[in-house]
């Protein structure tokens, strides 16, 4: 599946809040994702086919230099095509231009795919909350920049 990378805009919202839908138990709304787009921090990316769907995106925040990726989600039928893996190094990228030392992330413990991903990209495990997610830890990951 080819796909372009390019920061998400209002005018995208539609397109988040689907993915948000398939992607999350507990998805965000248009208004959150509003207020992420709009949030001077906020490093939000997606990926869009050639035909204009949305299929992928990565939501960062910066923030005292050290940074959180909070949301990365693709549709069915766009995973395991590397396009998490682009959105996620774009992010890195730019989180790298603005100078960050840390990014951080949470990640459910058995989401094998996710913590392999997160590992080739340099993120390690520094932490673990007990039954974050219902009856499953979260793993808390950080990766260091330089």
């Amino acid at each position: 599946m080819s796909a372009v990378i390019r920061p998400a805009r209002v005018g995208d919202l539609d397109g988040l809040a689907a993915i948000e839908a398939i992607a999350f138990p507990d998805p965000w709304n248009q208004s959150l994702l509003a207020a992420e787009l709009s949030h001077p921090a906020a490093i939000v990316l997606l990926a869009e086919t050639e035909d204009g769907r949305i299929v992928a995106y990565a939501s960062f925040r910066d923030v005292a230099g050290e940074a959180e990726l909070f949301r990365v989600a693709t549709t069915p039928e766009a995973r395991r095509r590397g396009l998490a893996r682009q959105l996620l190094a774009e992010g890195l990228e730019a989180l790298t231009r603005r100078g960050v030392s840390l990014c951080h992330l949470e990640v459910r413990a058995d989401n094998h795919a996710a913590l392999e991903l997160y590992s080739s990209l340099g993120f390690r495990p520094v932490g673990r909350r007990a039954r974050y997610y219902g009856e499953v830890d979260a793993l808390l990951l950080c990766r260091p920049f330089g």
